[in-house]
This record gives structure tokens, C-alpha cells and sequence, in this order.
């Protein structure tokens, strides 16, 4: 049982970082007719809802590195993105304003994200190492220890989904109500942005399939 929960962790994530590669794949050929980039629709959105102290800059982090960065204030749009008039660049771009915008708006969500987000960095570090020392070592104590900071990960996961749902609804009402792209656009972004938001279900689908897991092993060993 603890080898099948393994694999259909790795598996859930696999499956869903090749639905979004394939959905961005798809909507990356698929231009807007108004000819509008990604930089376009999200300065535009930005300067509409009086954030124009918000830059836009180019990530050079990659392919679908684009986020926003509440510290420095700006919105990061990975190079496709920035620069192509795209359905998939339009949808992408408009979720990170999305964001932007919560904070602008205090969303409730981010305070409690906030709160929990220096507890996860430690446990996505130390979660597993912990986990493992303890299953090696037979000491049940250490090993619930692990499990507890898989858990925090796990709380943190859930606690950003209603962030991402949020920003990708606002993105598509912002969309569809100022007529940035047409309605057929809009039903391809939301397609789009579909696929997005299941790389973060799958990650916490993932989180708590090792939870159980782990679980099991300490049940087996004791």
C-alpha cells in the first residue's frame, strides 16, 4: 500500500504539470484578435484599478516562471508572456494582476498564507529529512515530527488554493467585463487557467498521499 501511495503522489503531480504544459502548448498558438501581448492586458488592467505604482518586468526565470512579487511590487511575466499576444500570455498575465490585486484589496487569504509561509519554508526543507531520520532511527517521536511539518506543508497548500482560484476569477471577470479579449478568448483562458490551478490541487492531493503513507509506516513498524 505504502508503494502505491508513492507512486500516485508522483504520479498526480506528473499528470498535472503535463495538463498545464499541454494547455499552455495549446492557447500559446492561439493569438488574441485585438493583437494585445501579455505586458498590454496587464498594464492596462493594473492602471485601471489605480495600481500604477506596480511595475511589470521581465522574469528570467523561464517558461511559466511569471508571478507576483508583493515585496518589490511588481508584476513578473515570463518572456512568451511579456512579449506574445497570445490567448495563453492574456490568461496568464491577467491572473498575476489578479494577485496583485488581492493585496491591493487585503484578501483574507494572504494574512493567514502569510502567517504559515515561514513555518512551510522550514518544513519543505527539513519535513522530509526529519521523516526519514526518524524511520531509519526507529524513534517514533522524530518521525511524527516529520510528519507534523509534511502537515504544515500540507495546510500552507491549502490555504494558497483559494488565492489562485480567486485571482483566476477575477482575471476572467476582469477579462470579460473590459472587453480586453472577445468571448471566445474568455472560454479559452478560463480553460487555460483551469489547468493552471490543478498543479496546485495535484501538489497538495500529492502532500497528503505521503502523509498517509507515512502513516502507514509508523502503523506497520510500531
Amino acid at each position: 500500500m505504502e508503494i502505491f501511495l508513492y507512486f500516485a503522489a508522483i504520479g498526480l503531480v506528473i499528470w498535472a504539470q503535463a495538463k498545464v504544459n499541454n494547455a499552455y502548448s495549446h492557447f500559446a498558438k492561439v493569438p488574441t484578435e485585438n493583437k494585445k501581448n501579455g505586458y498590454d492586458v496587464a498594464r492596462a488592467i493594473l492602471d485601471a484599478n489605480g495600481l500604477q505604482d506596480v511595475q511589470i518586468q521581465v522574469s528570467q526565470r523561464g517558461l511559466l516562471s511569471d508571478h507576483y512579487d508583493p515585496k518589490t511590487n511588481t508584476v513578473n511575466l515570463s518572456p512568451k508572456v511579456y512579449n506574445e499576444a497570445t490567448v495563453a500570455s492574456v490568461a496568464v498575465a491577467a491572473h498575476e494582476v489578479g494577485h496583485a490585486i488581492q493585496y491591493a484589496d487585503h484578501y483574507s487569504f494572504i494574512g493567514v498564507r502569510n502567517a504559515i509561509l515561514p513555518f512551510a519554508i522550514v518544513s519543505s526543507y527539513a519535513g522530509w529529512v526529519v521523516a526519514v531520520i526518524g524511520i531509519i532511527a526507529g524513534i517514533d517521536a522524530i518521525l511524527l515530527l516529520g510528519i507534523a511539518m509534511l502537515g504544515v506543508i500540507a495546510t500552507f497548500q491549502l490555504v494558497t488554493l483559494p488565492l489562485e482560484f480567486n485571482a483566476s476569477s477575477r482575471a476572467l471577470q476582469i477579462l470579460s467585463e473590459g472587453n480586453y479579449i472577445n468571448s471566445d478568448e474568455i472560454a479559452d483562458s478560463k480553460a487555460m487557467l483551469s489547468a493552471a490551478a490543478m498543479t496546485y490541487v495535484a501538489a497538495f492531493g500529492a502532500t497528503l498521499l505521503q502523509i498517509m503513507r507515512l502513516l502507514l509506516i509508523r502503523g506497520r513498524r510500531r
